[in-house]
């Protein structure tokens, strides 16, 4: 799940690179030309540490989901349903980590959701 602080840190430092542009800006028209090249030099950079951390968070996010795939497929193969602690197991995440994530699977893949015990739930897929 650490997809999701790497592509938050990506939105940062666009956000670092937007404010250095507007100060750039800002500076060449208060003819400070040196403040000016400096912001836009910030900018530059923030632009392309944006884009490695947009790259890495979004590499880091489909091997997760790959690994999500394959666990549901692993888990739900005999029976056709798992809980949510089994699978949460077996990618080494937190319950409440992996209820996110089965909720999102649930609602796009039309699964039943059962409520069980202790913030723990069963997930039926439909075939």
């Amino acid at each position: 799940m650490t997809h999701r602080l790497i592509l938050m840190l990506s939105a940062i430092f666009l956000m670092f690179a937007v404010f250095g542009f507007i100060f750039a800006l800002g500076a060449d028209i208060g003819d400070n030309d040196d403040i000016a090249s400096g912001n836009l030099s910030l900018g530059l950079i923030m632009i392309g540490a944006s884009i490695i951390t947009l790259l890495v968070g979004m590499r880091m996010q489909r091997r997760f989901d790959a690994r999500v795939d394959a666990t549901i497929s692993e888990l739900g193969h005999a029976t056709g349903s798992f809980e949510a602690s089994d699978f949460a197991n077996a990618l080494a995440i937190s319950v409440d980590d992996a209820r996110d994530v089965l909720e999102k699977k649930a609602r796009t893949a039309g699964w039943i959701c059962e409520e069980l015990e202790q913030y723990n739930a069963r997930y039926t897929m439909q075939p």
